[in-house]
């Protein structure tokens, strides 16, 4: 059995997590979950050089982000605006073009998890390409 590891913004590194596990995180926390110690959350598999981070902004929904490659999601559709968000105390900028909603990040990161690859049907784009922050 391959092995799996999320590491949440508060608590012990969790092995294996279950589906259900996964769904509570993505579709039930609150905002406020996502303030709390790192900001962030990984998920890594076991054998894989890539790890997905992602974390939530109220309104814009889930940020996504292959490392360490800086590769998110992206929707041209969406305004291109600065978020801000703290990882480990310290504020990252991400474009709000590369934010997803709850069920769309909940596909990608079971499918991550299931699949033991990144999913190929999302369109990754490496956020420095952007050129989001310039003049913030």
């Amino acid at each position: 059995m391959t092995l799996i590891i999320y590491n949440g913004p508060i608590g012990d590194p969790i092995k294996n997590p279950s589906n259900k596990f996964l769904k509570k995180i993505i579709l039930e926390t609150s905002a406020e979950y996502w303030l709390q110690g790192s900001g962030d959350s990984c998920l890594e598999v076991e054998g894989l050089d890539e790890r997905l981070i992602f974390f939530y902004d109220e309104p814009y929904g889930f940020f996504i982000m292959r490392h360490p490659d800086y590769l998110a999601p992206y929707d041209e559709s969406k305004e291109l605006k600065v978020v801000e968000h703290l990882v480990g105390g310290e504020p990252m900028k991400v474009p709000s073009c590369c934010y997803v909603s709850r069920i769309e990040a909940y596909n990608i990161l079971l499918q991550f998890v299931v699949e033991k690859e990144i999913p190929g049907d999302v369109r990754w784009v490496d956020i420095y390409d952007l050129e989001f922050d310039h003049g913030y």
